[in-house]
């Protein structure tokens, strides 16, 4: 009989353990709360019109760039990349996104949009949206189809204000070139 105590608590201590070790979870994830550089964001879409099937996503954003450097690398993924307007700057996220269908049926495609539509940026202390802007980001883009089982990363570009330190970037699957329903999740681009 202790000896099956001891096997119970010693298998909860490490399920304890292994649920620590798992990526953030989308319902802590806000406005007020948004995700750091590196960490995981899992969430889920729902895809279909008569018929819905439930995704998983996995979002994380690996690194940001921001003034000068984000300059330098849109010139150089494009000469015709203008400078943003007076007072603003750009910031480029690199974006990790990872897709999977929770059962063999689960075959939809999730569309990224032509340009990501889906992902925003907001300004920092009253979260208004900033004006989206038209740039050649370096390569690779996030956008296009995503398949189940997949994952694909690439680069977003957002024109923010100079002063703004902490602006946010938003991830919303119900705008865009999205076809899906789901929770809208918040990432740091500083």
């Amino acid at each position: 009989m202790k000896n099956k105590f001891a096997v119970l608590v010693v298998a909860l201590l490490v399920s304890m353990a292994a649920a620590s070790l798992c990526p953030a979870i989308a319902q802590d994830n806000s406005s007020s709360n948004p995700a750091a550089i590196g960490s995981q964001v899992r969430s889920m879409v729902e895809l279909g019109s008569v018929y819905t099937n439930i995704y998983d996503i996995t979002i994380t954003v690996l690194e940001t760039v921001r003034g000068n450097a984000a300059m330098e690398r849109l010139k150089a993924a494009s000469p015709d990349n203008k400078a943003p307007a007076e007072g603003f700057e750009y910031v480029l996220a690199h974006v990790k996104f990872e897709f999977k269908g929770r059962y063999v049926s689960d075959t939809l495609p999730f569309d990224l949009g032509i340009a990501p539509l889906q992902w925003v940026a907001l300004e920092g202390g009253d979260l208004t949206e900033y004006e989206r802007v038209s740039v050649t980001v370096p390569q690779p883009p996030l956008k296009g189809m995503i398949k189940p089982g997949q994952t694909v990363d690439g680069w977003v570009a957002f024109a923010v204000k100079q002063k703004d330190s902490k602006p946010v970037m938003v991830f919303d699957p119900d705008t865009g070139g999205a076809t899906g329903r789901g929770k809208t999740l918040f990432f740091k681009l500083y």
